[in-house]
């Protein structure tokens, strides 16, 4: 496969992370998966559970405005990783960051888990 064809496909594989439930088969079927790749899953994985825990908490009053909030950010994401441009959420980081140094310091066996990031 050239280069060019190579580039576009992880160029997909970054966008389509951000569509319901799709970051979930990339991560489970991807083999060898990117720094930027897994970036993507935790970012897409953070945000549907604050949009599911949102809508379950606010479902009577909001869940309209919550659903189009949750399509504008995803949409916005999935425009930016597809045409390359870096994103950082430092929030989302910070949380995974500060999760991974916790589970280093309580155990020493990471092979077990299924969705180390």
């Amino acid at each position: 496969m050239s280069d060019n064809k190579k580039m576009v496909n992880i160029r997909i594989k970054n966008a389509l992370c951000y569509l319901p439930l799709a970051a979930f088969f990339i991560h489970f079927t991807d083999v060898s998966k990117s720094n930027e790749l897994k970036k993507h899953i935790k970012y897409w994985i953070v945000l549907f559970l604050w949009y599911a825990i949102l809508n379950v908490v606010l479902w009577v009053f909001l869940w309209k405005l919550l659903f189009i909030i949750y399509l504008w950010f995803s949409l916005y994401l999935w425009y930016k990783a597809y045409n390359w441009e870096d994103i950082y959420l430092s929030f989302i980081d910070d949380l995974m960051n500060n999760k991974t140094e916790k589970n280093k310091k309580d155990s020493s066996d990471k092979d077990d888990d299924v969705l180390n990031f």
